[in-house]
């Protein structure tokens, strides 16, 4: 929308001093490279920039050759990809008829204080939502879907304790920031092991341990082994409780 913006010279005074690209790996993932590229060549050689990603791919690595000029390089994490040491990460096979009820199961069990249910559809949310919550279980729901305020006032709900867990997909939980979740549940395994790192993430923040439990099928348990070797992560299998 933006490249469409300057493209048609509505944006005339388009002359920031400060550019910030955030989810810069995202951006890759999604095809927008070259239009980010394209971008660039609207705004002033004098800024300053400031480029954020999660991983850095060779891409990513020449597109901050180009739009970056002298930077400092930070790292807020070493070179391996790894998972944090304060979570502790299990995981539940079970048959895909029975994921739901495994999953009210899993919640009753170990009952957490504040917990984030990764899902891979906005609609799986939005189903899932509703059966909790007609099981008595207090949750609410956020994906790409939700207009503005609504994701906020899901925010703000969620932060308060208005509700103890919040349903959601990857794009929706991109960024998102609460220190005190207790537990993340993958309702479906993650496609990579960047999506899991970052889906666990949102558990042991602030010094606090946390718990993340997988659930996966017998068909899901190689991709499963191959995100545990890729991020050198120490899972532990156990029972789902009756």
């Amino acid at each position: 929308r933006l490249l469409d913006l300057l493209k048609s010279g509505k944006l005339r005074d388009f002359k920031p001093s400060i550019v910030v690209l955030d989810e810069a790996d995202e951006m890759l993932d999604m095809g927008f490279l070259d239009d980010i590229k394209e971008i660039f060549t609207y705004i002033p050689v004098e800024r300053q920039t400031l480029l954020f990603s999660a991983t850095m791919p060779r891409p990513i690595q020449e597109l901050a050759k180009t739009i970056l000029k002298s930077p400092v390089m930070i790292k807020t994490i070493d070179d391996k990809n790894s998972t944090n040491h304060d979570i502790t990460q299990v995981y539940y096979v079970m048959e895909e008829s029975e994921r739901e009820d495994a999953l009210v199961r899993l919640i009753d069990d170990q009952d957490p204080e504040k917990a984030i249910v990764f899902c891979r559809t906005k609609l799986e949310v939005d189903g899932l939502t509703m059966t909790l919550v007609a099981r008595g279980v207090s949750a609410s729901s956020l994906h790409g879907d939700l207009i503005q305020a609504r994701r906020n006032e899901v925010m703000s709900g969620f932060r308060k304790g208005t509700f103890d867990i919040l349903i959601a997909t990857d794009v929706a939980a991109r960024g998102l920031d609460v220190a005190d979740v207790s537990h993340v549940f993958n309702y479906h395994m993650p496609f990579d092991s960047k999506s899991y790192i970052h889906r666990i993430g949102r558990t042991g923040r602030a010094g606090l341990t946390g718990t993340a439990i997988t659930l996966i099928t017998p068909r899901e348990y190689r991709q499963l082994e191959r995100i545990r070797q890729s991020v050198g992560a120490k899972m532990e299998y156990r029972m789902i409780p009756h």
